[in-house]
């Protein structure tokens, strides 16, 4: 009798805990890593373009019927999914957010033989039915359907190695190496040769820039299939020795390194009395004829503290300076052209809205012919006011074009540094809340986009949203200004990274702006509510965070949240994570050389690549925060208000301190040429001679004025 209550007793409380928990009667882990960043966490401030809850349910369900054998209903469950979901994003393993095509391939390569035959004997047909429509304009999209939705098909590695052909033809060598590595390595059963397929993979991955990957499958090919005879563009013999002439012995050929003129040649050499060749002296020009009681003004307002943006083209600078675009000749100093008159800044500086401008939105990029200034109008000091980009001719200051003249940026901020690649100019752009023309969504939430513009004249190519801001709108009044951090974009080997800085660094196609994944590491977690802020209140401003771009170092990536307490390498081809280490929020990457990497914040300190120990930490005046850090595997520079010093990278030794003519401004950045080591600060632009074999011959014979020049001259 006790024996049945007992029992009866127990029953209910299996009952009732799957109603409690219906997770568990789906299957679902009953005890998740607490530690797992999620892309539908809400405390995260930006979600990539999620899946719908339906859609991440297929896959909860699939899993189920997976380990019931029911096939038929497991895959049933994926292909429930609509074909529209198929490009949103779901958690994938190691912190990766991925496609849910992606995430299907994958989740089906992992059926056992006896699930994988009934898969195929339920999608066989459809999928060779496909297969015979895939011709003439719809062959691509029809081919790139089938690698996604049926590749584990019988006939689903014919349709991927076609699809490949097609984009190594189209010069995407990324997607024609992914096709053919997924038939190399999860289609073991294919009736493909497997010697012809993995060089070709070997040989888009070697174009593509993936060199490590490249080498390991021309070794495998080399153990596994050294006598196979394969063709290749028109030519047959042994696979290896096709892709020796092809590729050279390491794949170097295809190989593209940047060389930067600060690692080539000798380090610049500051003696203890070096003057400046030149000096351009812009804040003269702003405080001239200022009373004791403006000069105060100006002195008290963070607008004193900016450094202007510089870049260098061929003999010549270009400046961008709080909206104020002028170039330089290089030789002596010698203003050529300026946008405006800097004594504006003046009478703007004494506006107490003029304090919610940030000069770290500001930012300059040129090529040939053409330079792009990025900033706010300071004369529009209305709060909601947007970024906008300009473009002028390089020789005269010209304006070609500015996007708040072309309605495809309308309601879009402009926000983070440009770069050019692939012959694009890309940027970063975002929507505020409650903004849909820029293409904000239903939920009125801010968006974060990427965008690829013609450069000559400013026509949108691409613009892809990145994901949405989960953070309610803030409003500044007065003094407060915007200190969320400026997302940063990197490019390589065809792809486009923007780490957004809040949580998510994401890769996309260059030429296509479509998002390959996504990856979540630690960062701060939303703020709960809107702020408001009226005159008067207290109005102290915190630093905006200055988040670095994606590092490469060697076929990985390093990256570095403004707001995140974790450094992270990993390997975005692969998509697995590395290494991470805790790190000090305020830390910023400067770069790396064969042992270490170097890392700005309170102190400018070193961490070791191998064993990630910190190797040193040496303090700087006013610390290693904001300004270009010059790094170099001989040493490393920083300006401060106290002179630049030079650093020995292996102990953080303090090797000198030269005084310069800079001490007394607040610290900037540090640009080396092949004849400059241009100190750039919130007061001047200086050029010292770089010092090194040749230099002191090199001024000789082309003398450069010693003269201060202000803007006017």
């Amino acid at each position: 009798m006790a024996s049945a209550r007992n029992h009866a007793i127990l029953s209910r409380a299996l009952v009732l805990a799957f109603l409690v928990v219906p997770g568990l009667a789906r299957g679902q882990d009953p005890d998740p890593d607490p530690d797992k960043i999620s892309n539908d966490q809400p405390t995260r401030p930006l979600q990539m373009p999620a899946a719908s809850s339906e859609a991440r349910e297929a896959f909860e369900d699939f899993e189920r019927f997976k380990r019931r054998g029911a096939w038929e209903r497991a895959a049933k469950a994926l292909y429930a999914i609509p074909e529209a979901q198929a490009a949103r994003f779901v958690d994938g393993p190691d912190g990766f957010i991925i496609p849910v095509a992606r995430k299907r391939r994958s989740v089906l390569a992992g059926l056992s033989p006896e699930g994988l035959a009934a898969y195929r004997l339920f999608y066989d047909d459809e999928a060779k039915k496909l297969l015979e429509k895939a011709e003439g304009a719809a062959e691509q999209a029809t081919l790139e359907a089938l690698f996604s939705s049926y590749f584990l098909t019988s006939v689903g590695d014919n349709a991927a190695d076609r699809l490949g052909d097609l984009y190594f033809e189209q010069g995407q060598f990324d997607r024609a190496a992914d096709c053919w590595l997924a038939i190399f390595r999860e289609r073991t059963d294919s009736e493909l040769a497997p010697a012809l397929i993995a060089a070709k993979a070997a040989l888009a991955l070697a174009k593509a820039g993936r060199l490590s990957e490249s080498r390991a499958i021309r070794d495998e090919l080399a153990s596994r299939f050294a006598d196979e005879v394969v063709s290749i563009a028109g030519r047959k013999g042994r696979a290896t020795d096709l892709l020796r002439d092809l590729l050279g012995p390491a794949g170097s050929s295809i190989a593209q390194s940047v060389a930067t003129l600060a690692s080539d040649g000798p380090p610049p050499a500051l003696g203890a009395a070096v003057p400046s060749a030149w000096q351009f002296r812009f804040e003269d020009s702003v405080t001239a004829g200022m009373t004791p009681l403006e000069a105060s003004q100006w002195e008290s307002n963070g607008l004193s503290l900016a450094v202007p943006r510089v870049a260098i083209e061929g003999k010549t600078l270009y400046a961008n300076y709080l909206g104020h675009v002028f170039a330089l000749d290089l030789a002596e100093g010698k203003m050529l052209w300026r946008s405006g008159s800097f004594h504006n800044l003046e009478v703007i500086a004494r506006q107490d809205q003029a304090r919610m401008i940030d000069p770290g939105r500001y930012a300059i990029l040129v090529a040939p012919g053409y330079v792009w200034s990025l900033g706010k109008e300071l004369k529009n000091l209305n709060m909601m006011a947007t970024a906008h980009l300009v473009c002028r001719r390089a020789e005269n200051g010209e304006v070609l074009w500015q996007s708040t003249d072309l309605p495809d940026y309308a309601g879009l901020d402009l926000v983070g540094l440009p770069i050019l690649a692939g012959g694009k100019l890309l940027i970063a752009g975002k929507t505020a809340s409650g903004n849909n023309r820029g293409g904000g969504g239903e939920d009125n939430l801010a968006r974060q986009y990427v965008l690829a513009i013609r450069p000559h004249d400013g026509k949108l190519l691409w613009k892809t949203e990145v994901g949405t801001f989960r953070e309610t709108q803030q409003y500044y009044y007065y003094y407060m200004r915007d200190t969320s951090p400026q997302p940063r974009l990197a490019y390589r080997s065809g792809s486009v990274y923007i780490d957004t800085h809040v949580g998510v660094l994401a890769r996309l196609d260059a030429d296509s702006g479509a998002i390959d994944w996504g990856y979540a590491y630690p960062t701060d977690p939303v703020q709960g509510q809107s702020r408001f802020f009226f005159f008067g209140m207290n109005t102290a401003q915190a630093t905006t965070p200055s988040g670095p771009p994606p590092l490469s170092v060697g076929d990985a990536i390093l990256i570095k949240g403004a707001k995140s307490d974790r450094i992270c390498l990993i390997d975005p081809d692969r998509m697995k994570l590395l290494w991470d280490r805790p790190i000090a929020k305020a830390s910023r990457l400067l770069g790396v050389d064969d042992q270490s990497v170097f890392l700005g914040g309170a102190d400018l300190g070193a961490v070791d690549r191998a064993t990630r120990t910190l190797l040193w930490s040496t303090p700087m005046p006013g610390g290693s925060e904001e300004g270009q850090v010059l790094v170099r595997p001989d040493g490393l520079w920083q300006l401060t208000s106290r002179g630049i010093f030079e650093i020995d990278p292996k102990t953080g030794r303090v090797r000198r301190i030269f005084r310069g003519e800079d001490t007394g401004a607040a610290s900037g950045d540090l640009i080396l040429t092949d004849r400059w080591l241009l100190a750039i600060s919130n007061r001047t632009i200086s050029a010292y001679p770089r010092g090194g074999a040749g230099a002191g011959q090199a001024a000789a014979e082309d003398p450069a004025p010693t003269k201060p020049r202000g803007s006017d001259d």
